[in-house]
């Protein structure tokens, strides 16, 4: 289902550098396993804090966008949706 992994690929992409103040710096990968679509997302260290939001709202919003996606494009698909803030290598931002 390489074409799950795009769309939702392309829609973080997007909706990230519209959040972020270093555009150029965003990198989205997507993989999905037999139980989880995850989709991580690396941003310049300053804008880690935007991508996660206020308690986490952006990203859980971000998350329910991406199973509503998903859920309207594969209805028959059952797996999750993973959504991860990567910081750098030695720290990382797990929401699930």
């Amino acid at each position: 289902m390489s074409g799950m992994s795009d769309l939702l690929r392309q829609y973080v992409e997007d909706t990230t550098k519209q959040i972020v103040d270093n555009p150029d710096d965003v990198n989205i990968s997507a993989s999905i396993s037999t139980k989880a679509a995850i989709i991580q997302i690396k941003v310049h260290q300053t804008d880690c804090g935007k991508i996660i939001g206020k308690h986490g709202r952006t990203i859980d919003a971000m998350k329910v966008l991406c199973l509503a996606i998903k859920n309207t494009n594969y209805p028959e698909d059952s797996r999750r949706i993973l959504l991860e803030v990567l910081e750098d290598e030695n720290s990382k931002f797990s929401y699930k």
